[in-house]
This record gives structure tokens, C-alpha cells and sequence, in this order.
């Protein structure tokens, strides 16, 4: 019991103890917040802040109690200025000055170059996107073709056996005997006798039709029928031939089985050309079109390249993956490519016209917004937000609005400049909130707060 009674009163005084620092801390920030802007910038002291944390600000130098960084100074004069650079060793100086609305940071030279500021143009320039993705090789879905029995019968013959075979259009796969394909082979052959000694007889001829059509719907072909009427007597057995070209991928059938209507027998794909299916992300969509070429490397068949054109574009975008599926048509007239196969497919390609760009690593992405810092060269920056667009290959960024041609931003130290922006914004909206105390719920709570330092 003691022991609890112990623990207890440890941790009352600690939290009492970090209650007390809080209340200090939070006072001390209120009072140079309100005093700092209650004189103007040519009297008020020098405030001392963190760079990396703007909420610590302070009338003397020293060290970040949050990151131990050395704190910089808000010019208040020249005066203050001088002599804080001199006594205390401030590696940053900065003055914002407000021009409609807008924020200048002022950085002195030699600050500049120690801080590493480094700025790029912005250029006018073509934008051209690279796009590499793997790929799968697949068969051409319009290349394929299915056997299948259009009547009863039993197969006595089999001449494609094995899966895999290739075979060519009009070639004999299997030869069947149907009862009923023998009785129509006979019947049409009565009606073709009849029709040709009663040329006349209209009712023999529309028979004679209508058993020709039976024939056909039984995918008998015309050149079989003709052999039928030049041989004058029925064919025991009839042959099923190929209807394309290309490979035997599946075969359900086996010699002297019975077949039956509908049953598929074989399946045939023409391997002349394959598909390839790419992955793109919703950043590329607009650099696909379709047509354009592309080129594909498969690492099985070394550094040959083959040349293919997008042939289709899927109308809608894979759920999961949010990616759009795009298929590219490949010649291949050896068979080299086959299906299963994966492979690296490139795609380039320039957008017409020109764009305005900076180097991507120039924006400072806050979540709501990009921001941009533009040097003007006489040791002013200013931030800017910008609206951006697609990215290019070499790490360059589209803009679409809130830069000109010939515009530096800084691509290297912003985002010192963007830490001190935020102060300078939160120093505008403490004298805002002073000039106007009901101007907002935020602004009357500092405004109040800072009234109670009479």
C-alpha cells in the first residue's frame, strides 16, 4: 500500500512539475508574439527563432529546446540586426516584406552560398515521357478457332493426334462415319439425279436445295459436294478439315470414339502473331495512343528487338491495381515469340507542342498544394504555389500555371526558405489578428491572449 501511495504521489509532482513549464513556456510565446507585433519592425527587438520549428521564438540567441538548431533572427532594425550577427554568431538572416499580399524573403549573399541555394531556369521545352513495363506474351484472341462436331458419328480416322501439331488451312484432322450424314449423302444424291434428267421439275429442284443446305449447315464444304456429285456415290466416312492455320493447342477427341453434336474436337490458334499486355499507371494514360509503337525485348531471346503497335486500349481501368490494360499486336512468322513468355516493352513517345518545366525536386508538395521559391537575383525569394502536370523523363515537372519562361526556382535549400515562410505567415497573421480581433476564431484567441500583457 505504501508503495502505491508512493507511485501515486510521484507522478502528481511530475505531472504538476510539466503543467508549471507549459503555463511559462506558453506565456513567454504569447508575450514576445503580442510585443513583437504591437511596434513596428524598426523599433521591436530581435526575435530568435527555429527554423525547423517556427513555434519557438525568443528576445535572445541560443539553441532550439525542441531540436537543439540554432536559432535565427527576425530582423527588427538594422540596428538589432548588426549587432546580433556580430555578439551571436547568426548563420541566418532573412526580412518579408508584404506587396499585395505577397511574401518576399531577402537573404544577404554570403548566407545564400552558406545554406547551398542552388536555382534552375524554367524552360519552354517538348514534353517526352519514357515508359518501360513488363509484359506477358499471350495468343492473339482473334487468331483462334474452334473444331467442333456438327453431328453424331464415330471417328475411324484421326490424323492430328497430338497437341501442339501444327496444321494448315483445309487440312483433314479426323474422318468420321455418321449414319445420318451417309442417308443425306444419298438423298442428295437421288434429288441430283432427278434434277438433272427433269431440269425442269421446280419441286425436284427445291429438294434437291434443301438438301444441299443440309449439307452445308453440317459444315460439309462445296468442294465435297461436288466430289459427292462427280463420284456419284456416298462417302462412308467424311472428312473435318482445319479452318486455319496454326498450332493444336487442345484436342478432345482420340481415334475410333464416338462423337456427338456440339462436342468440341480441336482447338486451333494461329501463332503469326501474338498479343502482349501492358500495365499502365494513371500518370501515363495520355503519353498511349492508339497506333504508336513499340518496341519489346524478351530476356530468353537476348538483345533482339521486336517492333509492335498498340492495338487496343481498354475503355476502363483495373480496380485493384489502378493501372489501364493496353495490348500490343507482334508479328512473329518463326514462332520465336510464344505465348508465356515475359518481356520488356518500351514506349516513347512526345506530347505536341511545348510546355513550361522545372526540375521536379524544385516543388514542395504540402498536400493541399505545391509551392515553388522564385529567385529574382537580387537576393529576394519568393513563394509561389503552382499548378503542375505530368513529369517527364528526365525528373523534370509540366507546369500549368504560376510560372513564366526564364523564371529561377530554387532546387536545393527551399525548404530553409519554406520554414521561414511559415513564420513570416504567422507573424502577418498575429498583427492581422491585433489590427482586427474579430476577424476569425483563431485570430481573437491570440488577440485576447496577448491583451492580458498590460
Amino acid at each position: 500500500m505504501k508503495t502505491i501511495l508512493g507511485n501515486k504521489k510521484f507522478i502528481i509532482t511530475i505531472s504538476g512539475i510539466l503543467l508549471i513549464t507549459g503555463v511559462v513556456y506558453g506565456g513567454r510565446y504569447l508575450w514576445y508574439s503580442w510585443h513583437r507585433n504591437s511596434l513596428p519592425l524598426s523599433q521591436g527587438p530581435t526575435m530568435y527563432t527555429c527554423s525547423m520549428h517556427p513555434q519557438i521564438m525568443q528576445d535572445h540567441p541560443g539553441n532550439c529546446p525542441i531540436c537543439g538548431m540554432t536559432l535565427i533572427a527576425m530582423k527588427g532594425s538594422h540596428q538589432h540586426d548588426a549587432e546580433g550577427d556580430h555578439n551571436h554568431g547568426a548563420n541566418f538572416s532573412s526580412n518579408a516584406s508584404s506587396q499585395s499580399d505577397k511574401i518576399l524573403i531577402e537573404i544577404e549573399p554570403s548566407v545564400i552560398q552558406k545554406m547551398g541555394v542552388q536555382t534552375a531556369a524554367v524552360k519552354r521545352e517538348p514534353i517526352t515521357r519514357e515508359i518501360r513495363s513488363v509484359a506477358h506474351i499471350d495468343f492473339a484472341e482473334d487468331a483462334e478457332a474452334v473444331v467442333n462436331a456438327r453431328f453424331d458419328g464415330w471417328v475411324e480416322k484421326l490424323y492430328a493426334s497430338i497437341t501442339g501439331q501444327q496444321v494448315r488451312r483445309g487440312q483433314p484432322l479426323a474422318a468420321v462415319y455418321s449414319p445420318a450424314l451417309l442417308a443425306t449423302q444419298s438423298e442428295y444424291l437421288h434429288l441430283f439425279r432427278t434434277v438433272s434428267q427433269s431440269p425442269n421439275n421446280k419441286e425436284s429442284q427445291e429438294l434437291l436445295q434443301a438438301a444441299r443446305q443440309r449439307l452445308q449447315l453440317w459444315n460439309i464444304t462445296n468442294a465435297q459436294i461436288k466430289a459427292l456429285e462427280k463420284r456419284g456415290q456416298p462417302s462412308r466416312l467424311m472428312s473435318i478439315y482445319a479452318p486455319i492455320s496454326g498450332v493444336i493447342t487442345e484436342k478432345n477427341v482420340v481415334q475410333g470414339a464416338k462423337i456427338k453434336e456440339g462436342q468440341d474436337l480441336f482447338k486451333i490458334i494461329n501463332l503469326s502473331q501474338v498479343w502482349a499486355m501492358i500495365h499502365i499507371t494513371e500518370n501515363d494514360i495520355q503519353f498511349v495512343k492508339l497506333g504508336m509503337p513499340v518496341d519489346m525485348i524478351v530476356p530468353q531471346l537476348g538483345e533482339q528487338v521486336f517492333h509492335g503497335k498498340v492495338n487496343f486500349i481498354y475503355p476502363y481501368l483495373e480496380r485493384q491495381d489502378r493501372d489501364l490494360k493496353v495490348r500490343v499486336s507482334f508479328a512473329n512468322p518463326g514462332y520465336q515469340l510464344k505465348p508465356g513468355m515475359f518481356a520488356t516493352l518500351h514506349v516513347k513517345r512526345t506530347l505536341p507542342g511545348q510546355s513550361l518545366t522545372i526540375p521536379s525536386s524544385a516543388v514542395i508538395r504540402t498536400g493541399t498544394r505545391e509551392l515553388v521559391f522564385v529567385y529574382d537575383g537580387q537576393g529576394r525569394f519568393e513563394p509561389r504555389e503552382i499548378t503542375s502536370g505530368v513529369s517527364t523523363t528526365d525528373n523534370r515537372i509540366q507546369v500549368l500555371a504560376g510560372l513564366a519562361d526564364g523564371e529561377a526556382v530554387v532546387v536545393s535549400g527551399q525548404f530553409l526558405l519554406d520554414s521561414e515562410t511559415r513564420i513570416q505567415e504567422a507573424v502577418r497573421k498575429m498583427r492581422s489578428s491585433e489590427a482586427n480581433p474579430m476577424s476569425g476564431s483563431d485570430l481573437k484567441t491570440d488577440s485576447n491572449m496577448g491583451g492580458h500583457q498590460h
